[in-house]
């Protein structure tokens, strides 16, 4: 990805992907649960979130680290929805350069606010996939985004 001239202030999604849960009797997409991979207050942002409406409690993690400008910056996600024996999904977890991000601190979004942490249901299969920005807020600046080379697959691809 590259992004130019600035960071965004706000939530900039940038890949989505969703499934629908154990349970699920819809395969609408507002049916299903999923993970974001997005940019938050500068820095690199994931989300599980479940079905819309409400879209609430959403569990948010934002990483310690800014977003790339100005150069091409190798991005690369893992959302195991079957997380093997464990009850529910994992966490997404987020590289960028081939480095791990982390979260220092995770936190639940929802309206009305809560404190408890979703039960991020497990996933079978991913049934739609999305790629790309949208940007939740304004920006302030004028900016450029450039995403190529996306490839999906079932474990980690790298970047090399």
């Amino acid at each position: 990805m590259y992004t130019t001239p600035a960071r965004p202030a706000s939530h900039a999604g940038l890949f989505n992907a969703r499934y629908p849960g154990p349970n699920a009797a819809s395969t609408a997409i507002t049916a299903l649960d999923w993970y974001e991979v997005a940019t938050y207050t500068q820095k690199y942002m994931s989300i599980w979130h479940p079905p819309e409406p409400p879209g609430y409690p959403e569990w948010v993690q934002v990483a310690d680290t800014l977003l790339v400008l100005d150069d091409w910056a190798c991005l690369e996600w893992l959302f195991d929805g079957a997380n093997g024996t464990h009850p529910q999904a994992a966490d997404p977890r987020m590289w960028l350069n081939g480095a791990e991000l982390t979260w220092p601190a995770p936190f639940v979004f929802s309206d009305p606010a809560t404190t408890t942490r979703p039960i991020q249901e497990k996933a079978q299969n991913f049934t739609v996939l999305e790629a790309g920005v949208y940007l939740y807020q304004g920006l302030a600046t004028t900016t450029n985004w450039w995403i190529d080379d996306l490839a999906v697959g079932k474990q980690r691809i790298g970047c090399n």
